[in-house]
């Protein structure tokens, strides 16, 4: 599948080290937990243009058909946003409510998935309206031209994301029901910045208030005798080091369902390899792992990274294939109370 024009490739958000002394001129908005997506979209249809180039249009039609009913009423457009998975009651779920929907391998499944998991595709800039590229404007005229074309709502298959002044009492809200609802994080926006698409800059921050991220999945072991589980017993996973090195960051043994066991057992088989892909393998897993091509990526949560770059306590939340392996580095590793007195700076 071709990759996405140049120009469309998504804006990213530097990990926070420590917030600006002025937040005046910022704002904030909810780092949601789901698919990063591109949409570009006219009357005859939109294409849902992942980091790495792959199209989620097929296995979200419903969010496709609501982008198409808009451009024919408001002519073509190219947005960003994140899809993200719904509850009943229409709340955001966590990623890993939609990995039914994402690895799908068959029509009936997909079928049956589109009808247990609701989803959104939930908007927060607008690029492209008309044929007309807005990315050399600011923020806030971007921001202006999105609230013209997606009104302010809870429901539907497409809506616009929250976003709100920094020194604000809304911002005090905002974060308050960041904490309260467990959410992955925050985003803080520079509003007179235009868009930079592909490139991760400071504009942009991203406040975590959970340990969080992706790892490249190099190399799995046996269940352990006795284990009530089949297919493998944890994954070894790393991250791409500024030299392009995969580096060990430790085995995830927790946090799997049998299905997902049986479909990571499904594509780790065809990548299988004599050799670790690492770097630093630890010498004691020689012999007890069954090695693969670094080219698969998991969502994994954790309690803190050792000096040795080791994670502790992790759990695989997901699998994601928007993504490339060779993107995944290791974000900063802040703590998470850290993050929460940092960023209530912006609502003070």
């Amino acid at each position: 599948m071709s990759s996405p024009p140049t120009r469309f490739a998504p804006m990213l958000a530097a990990p926070v080290g420590s917030l600006p002394e002025q937040l005046d001129g910022w704002t904030i908005e909810p780092k949601w937990d789901g698919v990063r997506v591109v949409a570009e979209v006219s009357a005859r249809g939109a294409r849902l243009w992942t980091r790495n180039g792959n199209d989620k249009a097929p296995q979200f039609p419903e969010i496709a058909d609501a982008l198409s009913a808009l451009a024919r009423e408001h002519g073509p457009f190219v947005l960003d946003g994140e899809i993200i998975a719904l509850d009943g009651s229409g709340r955001a779920q966590r990623f890993q409510a939609l990995q039914g929907r994402v690895h799908a391998e068959s029509d009936d499944t997909r079928a049956r998935h589109a009808k247990s998991t609701r989803t959104a595709l939930v908007a927060f800039d607008l690029l492209v309206a008309d044929g007309r590229s807005l990315t050399a404007l600011p923020w806030s005229e971007r921001r202006k031209a999105l609230e013209a074309l997606i009104p302010a709502r809870r429901t539907g298959a497409v809506r616009r994301g929250e976003s709100v002044r920094c020194g604000s009492a809304a911002a005090r809200k905002l974060f308050d029901r960041a904490r309260a609802e467990g959410w992955e994080g925050v985003l803080l926006k520079r509003v007179d910045a235009p868009y930079q698409a592909g490139r991760r800059t400071p504009d942009w921050r991203k406040v975590k208030l959970e340990r969080e991220q992706e790892f490249v999945i190099g190399g799995f072991t046996a269940p352990t005798q006795g284990a009530a589980r089949d297919h493998l017993g944890a994954l070894l996973v790393g991250y791409y080091d500024a030299h392009g090195r995969l580096r060990y960051a430790g085995k995830v043994g927790t946090g799997y369902t049998a299905a997902m066991l049986a479909l990571l057992a499904r594509k780790l088989a065809p990548l299988r390899q004599g050799a670790s892909p690492f770097v630093d393998a630890p010498r004691s897993s020689i012999g007890k792992t069954t090695w693969v091509k670094p080219v698969l990526v998991a969502q994994v949560r954790y309690n803190e990274v050792t000096d040795a770059g080791i994670l502790r306590q992790p759990s695989f939340l997901g699998l994601r294939d928007d993504k490339a392996a060779r993107d995944v580095r290791l974000e900063s590793t802040e703590s998470a109370s850290g993050a929460i007195a940092n960023g209530l700076r912006c609502a003070s």
